[in-house]
């Protein structure tokens, strides 16, 4: 039973600043840059054919690790633990996919091309055409839902990446004999 207990390691990490209020600014900021995208391809008279595209993955991914680094270099002596920085990353994941999907649901709905082209795509990708209307407003939320859910996958994998490459301090491992003088110490 002792040596299955050496597998399982307790860490000791300490998170250096406040990630929360860091994750929320940048995930709206990102959030905001990707409806921004939408938008200007709204108006130049393209309109998404499908929720996501490369540019907006690559806009999640490049803010992701830019902000991360920013974070990373606001703290105390820079330093970042792999824990913060998944915390960091995923939360602003969240909010910036949720972000993303309510702006790509409004946009949806107020400009008819892009709802038409939601419903166009839909339709060819079932066989059965007659039973589903030709402009179903509908089809913006469910492509907004599809949208936010793809980000937020995406984003929790660039989150992982980019904490792998910018995580700079190693947390302690704690092991049976430090945790035991603790106790004993009390």
């Amino acid at each position: 039973m002792v040596n299955e207990m050496k597998v399982f390691h307790r860490y000791n990490s300490t998170i250096h600043g406040n990630y929360r209020r860091a994750y929320l600014r940048s995930g709206l900021i990102t959030g905001a840059l990707l409806a921004v995208y939408v938008l200007l391809r709204l108006l130049m008279g393209s309109p998404l054919e499908s929720p996501t595209s490369y540019v907006s993955d690559a806009v999640m991914l490049v803010a992701m690790f830019l902000f991360m680094a920013f974070y990373r270099n606001s703290l105390p002596d820079k330093r970042i633990t792999l824990k913060e920085a998944m915390l960091f990353g995923i939360g602003m994941a969240v909010v910036a996919s949720l972000l993303y999907g309510i702006a790509l649901w409004a946009i949806g709905l107020a400009a008819p091309q892009q709802t038409e082209l939601f419903t166009t795509t839909a339709t060819q990708q079932t066989n059965n055409t007659a039973s589903l209307p030709a402009s179903h407003p509908y089809w913006a939320a469910w492509w907004a839902i599809y949208a936010a859910v793809l980000m937020a996958l995406l984003g929790g994998f660039g989150a992982f990446v980019a904490a792998i490459f910018l995580r700079n301090e190693k947390s302690e491992i704690k092991t049976r004999k430090q945790t035991s003088n603790k106790t004993n110490k009390q």
